[in-house]
């Protein structure tokens, strides 16, 4: 969150937490994985030990070095100020005094909902990519004038299908508010790669999407967006969705991570019986 670590975890009764990713006694980095299963973390620096829901649980030599005087409780780890989630997303701020999620999303919940709700049980998550580069944010909300020049081989070979190499004024660029902004396309039209199995299938679920999104999604078709201000979506030609963590003042690192829905996912698998789709670990939802 901005440039501070953020160790975020289940703890042993399976409620999602997340702590400032730094020991309580002298700010050295707690956790250093990027994912795996632990029930405590213990600082390489002092050894001190805490629980998987912030508690600190061990200090060595505490009889001897804090004559048996520390209060632990008082140590455990810094929770963030609010954590909430909307479709499986975790977001959290720093701030106590800031609006509820729910308030903060506003109109912004239909987008989300246009890129990871549209199918029965959500999305599933594949993998993720990881890189540094220095203005990303925008491009995802509302800068279509690079497009021409930075995708210009996608556009010319057709793979980046209902994007013209010229101005095109039929899209939308839609404004839900708190600074989140959407970019549509009609709702007819189509960001999808000319693939043939991509086209079948968003032909073959567009009657269950609209069911889902409701009366709206007659009218726009959103394909990229952002939320303000760090993480972006993009169904056009990739499925991924990102998160931009800033760096310093001249770069951003990008976590990009792909996703498809869960029950599209379920019919690769049977129609692939030889296994040539990699194989994904249950609960590896977002």
């Amino acid at each position: 969150m901005g440039e501070d670590p953020v160790l975020v975890m289940r703890d042993n009764e399976g409620r999602v937490r997340a702590f400032l990713n730094v020991c309580g006694h002298r700010g050295n980095r707690l956790c250093r994985a990027e994912a795996g299963n632990a029930a405590t973390f213990t600082c390489a620096y002092h050894g001190w030990t805490y629980r998987n829901d912030g508690r600190l649980v061990g200090v060595p030599y505490l009889k001897e070095a804090y004559h048996g005087e520390l209060q632990r409780e008082r140590f455990g780890l810094t929770p963030v100020a609010q954590l909430d989630s909307y479709n499986g997303l975790l977001f959290a701020t720093f701030d106590a005094e800031a609006p509820t999620l729910r308030e903060y999303l506003g109109e912004m919940t239909w987008y989300l909902d246009a890129f990871f709700d549209r199918r029965e049980g959500g999305i599933e998550v594949i993998g993720a990519h990881k890189w540094v580069m220095k203005f990303p944010a925008e491009t995802f909300g509302g800068d279509l004038y690079h497009v021409g020049w930075s995708h210009l081989s996608a556009l010319e070979t057709g793979f980046a299908a209902g994007v013209s190499t010229k101005p095109d004024t039929t899209g939308s660029m839609v404004s839900p508010g708190n600074g989140h902004v959407v970019i549509c396309f009609g709702p007819k039209d189509s960001s999808d790669p000319p693939v043939p199995e991509i086209l079948d299938y968003e032909q073959q679920i567009r009657p269950e999407v609209e069911r889902r999104l409701g009366p709206r999604s007659a009218l726009v078709n959103p394909f990229v967006g952002t939320m303000f201000p760090n993480f972006s979506m993009l169904r056009a030609t990739s499925r991924t969705f990102r998160v931009w963590h800033p760096r310093g003042p001249e770069k951003t690192e990008v976590w990009s991570w792909i996703y498809i829905d869960k029950s599209g996912a379920a019919a690769c698998q049977e129609s692939d019986p030889i296994g040539r789709r990699p194989q994904l670990q249950p609960g590896r939802h977002l």
